[in-house]
């Protein structure tokens, strides 16, 4: 709706009459005034000193401007009379109405053809309206992003003007404009400063030393605990490079630049000490009265608590502390009236100690979580215990103590007082030795430092990088911007002056502490593998040492009861085996173990016709060859027979027949006798029906190698 006033005095009411309008006004003589619940369902507009009424249900047409211009031109001429009072009383000057009417329509049409917009078109190509309509959607994996690469980002201008660098401009400017030289722009700053930046980046990448100096083997000085999580990572402090959990030190989200602790953020040139213990070095954070306390103090301390318990800090109740606690003395360090001690958890031990001291020193110490539900609900506490070494609970190990400062220093001075006794034996080589020690002392005491990684641009590369700029007296001011960027580094401990320069060096060493706790769990899971690989294979051996005893029972079984069925269905051939296992024995040399081989001796055969050895004895045992003991005898006869017979008395075989037949003799006298005793079937091998023996028919002896039946 155009609620502008009338273009025209020919709108107003003439006579008594309105012009055609698409919006109906309500016109009031007099301003009257409204009840509320009309107020509700009008709005007042006021035209030209006239007050319309509108009512909020009536709809309102919506008129443009070249829709108004139309619709003046046609009331222009439809209303003759009424044009010509407008146009004599917009041009007072002239007389000639007729003139007057002409120059206002050739006003009202110039002014309208101006505003109509000029037909614009061009002809078209015939396209097949298939081909139009059957055109396909592309889906939306067809649409990506496409990051731009790193070669690309470096040609853009990425540093940023920061008051610092301003300051130091404006007086670089201020002495080139003294000595009439034309001053260096902010962009020809920001150009520069980049250039080093990404020459000092690149250069530190192709010489690896892009490596962070945190130490892989860190852990956090509040819990002395290595292990991090996503959500409670190890921070190091980019200065001192302390490091600590987020939750021990109260940091809940880590920032996306350089991070400094509480002591090189508001103390970075002044040493601090920790008001409730003597030991330098660690974790502070501010007390409420402007000093420090250590932060694993604060929190085993009993009085002290933290003012935030989300980013612990401040530290209070410092002064609630009794002077009692302030004058124990530490049984560690022998310190008395250095800061508050605390007591041995075990009942009747008094035992006092630093807190700080008790964990370099490894004694037990533990926080506990515990969930007490009562009448008034749930609450969460905390239970700290801590324990001497002497009442240290039992099953738990020492941890590795850790050397204080204090401690390295006494060691220093013993080593100084050794080499003093020794000085005399040393002559120039012990000064030299000492000149080395003493300039080697401070850099032991200063701890841990982080290495800086600026490194320096030669004057050559500098013009190259600025070869595009000019400058009057150009090398001079590259000289000392770069002596100014290196001092701008090393304020930040050696971290990039570009936000994403400085982004990548975090995520290289999120990324290193990832990928090392990656390698740490599968080396876990390695471990835990092999170690039930292990397991398992010492089930499986145990399983198979078991198996392998029954089986063992099992074949002794097997024997045992093969044994009592040849006893039970062959006895005789059991009889014979057994003789003649004990005629084997009698031959120590096994000359007549087997045949005697033809190819050794060709011309055997000649002298004996019917060669027998012990294997051939066996066999026809085996095969139920001996119907009686009287056979066997005559094979064991015939055996050492044909030994006698081809071989001669000096030999070794004619000795060995000779004994085995005395031997033999015996055995085989002995076992007639036994046969004949027992009884064996001829025809069916097995043992006779048993006959009554008188007294002393079993009774034996041996005399000369002569079994007697003592009958």
């Amino acid at each position: 709706m155009d609620m502008r006033k009338p273009r025209r005095k020919a709108y107003q009411d003439v006579g008594g009459s309105h012009p055609s309008s698409p919006c109906c006004f309500s016109c009031s003589p007099t301003r009257e005034t409204l009840t509320y619940a009309q107020a509700q369902q009008m709005v007042d507009v006021e035209i030209e000193g006239r007050l319309h009424r509108i009512s909020i249900f009536e709809p309102l047409g919506i008129v443009s401007e070249d829709e108004l211009t139309a619709q003046d031109i046609t009331e222009c001429n439809s209303n003759k009379e009424n044009t010509e009072l407008t146009l004599y009383a917009n041009c007072r000057k002239t007389s000639n109405k007729g003139k007057k009417h002409e120059l206002c329509l050739k006003h009202a049409v110039s002014v309208n053809l101006e505003h109509l917009p000029h037909p614009i078109f061009r002809v078209l190509e015939s396209v097949a309206i298939e081909n139009t309509l059957e055109t396909p959607i592309l889906p939306d994996k067809l649409y990506r992003y496409t990051e731009r690469s790193a070669k690309e980002r470096d040609k853009d201008v990425e540093y940023d003007l920061d008051e610092t660098d301003q300051a130091w401009l404006e007086i670089i400017n201020e002495k080139r404009q003294n000595e009439g030289i034309s001053k260096v722009p902010a962009n020809t700053f920001e150009l520069l400063m980049d250039k080093l930046e990404k020459e000092s980046y690149h250069k530190s990448r192709c010489i690896g030393m892009m490596h962070s100096s945190v130490d892989e083997n860190a852990f956090c000085c509040v819990c002395m605990d290595d292990e991090c999580h996503n959500s409670n990572a190890i921070l190091f402090c980019d200065m001192c490079n302390l490091a600590v959990h987020q939750e021990c030190y109260g940091v809940p989200y880590i920032p996306e630049e350089q991070w400094l602790c509480r002591c090189c953020l508001q103390s970075p040139s002044n040493p601090v000490s920790c008001v409730l213990c003597p030991n330098q070095g660690g974790a502070f954070k501010q007390t409420t009265d402007g000093r420090w306390a250590h932060v694993v103090c604060a929190i085993w301390v009993p009085e002290v608590c933290f003012a935030n318990t989300v980013f612990l800090e401040p530290v209070e109740g410092v002064a609630n502390i009794p002077p009692a606690r302030w004058k124990l003395t530490c049984y560690l360090c022998k310190k008395k009236g250095h800061g508050a001690s605390i007591q041995c958890h075990k009942v009747n031990c008094y035992s006092a100690f630093h807190v700080t001291c008790a964990q370099r020193a490894g004694l037990f110490m533990k926080v506990e979580p515990l969930r007490e539900t009562g009448i008034n609900g749930t609450t969460y506490t905390v239970r700290k215990t801590a324990y001497c070494e002497a009442h240290r609970p039992p099953g738990t190990q020492q941890k590795e103590p850790i050397k204080s400062f204090l401690q390295e220093e006494n060691e220093l001075k013993r080593i100084n007082k050794d080499e003093k006794n020794k000085k005399r034996k040393g002559g120039k080589k012990f000064h030299d030795k000492m000149l080395e020690k003493n300039n080697m002392e401070p850099e032991h005491r200063r701890g841990p430092v982080p290495l800086l990684t600026v490194i320096q641009i030669p004057l050559c590369r500098l013009i190259k990088i600025s070869s595009g700029v000019n400058l009057q007296k150009k090398t001079q001011f590259l000289q000392h911007l770069h002596s100014y960027w290196l001092l701008k580094r090393q304020s930040r401990n050696g971290a990039p002056l570009i936000r994403r320069l400085h982004s990548h060096m975090q995520s290289q060493r999120v990324g290193g502490q990832k990928e090392k706790n990656t390698k740490s769990s599968s080396v876990k899971e390695a471990i835990k593998y092999w170690q039930k690989l292990r397991h398992d294979l010492e089930r499986a051996r145990l399983l198979t040492e078991l198996i392998r005893k029954r089986e063992k029972l099992k074949r002794e079984q097997v024997k045992l009861h093969q044994a009592t069925m040849e006893l039970q269905l062959t006895p005789f051939n059991v009889f014979l085996r057994t003789i003649l296992d004990l005629l084997q024995e009698k031959d120590s040399a096994k000359i007549f173990n087997e045949p005697v081989n033809l190819k050794e001796v060709p011309d055997y055969m000649d002298f004996v016709l019917h060669p027998m050895d012990f294997s051939t004895m066996r066999k026809k045992i085996i095969c139920h060859q001996y119907p009686s003991f009287l056979a066997f005898e005559n094979d064991f006869n015939l055996m050492v027979s044909n030994c006698l017979h081809y071989n001669s008395q000096e030999t070794v075989f004619h000795q060995a027949a000779l004994r085995l037949h005395k031997l033999g003799t015996a055995i085989l006298c002995n076992a007639r006798h036994q046969a004949e005793s027992i009884g064996y079937d001829p025809n069916t091998s097995m043992h006779l029906p048993e006959k009554s023996h008188a007294e002393g028919y079993y009774r034996f002896s041996w005399e000369e190698g002569k079994f007697v039946y003592l009958r």
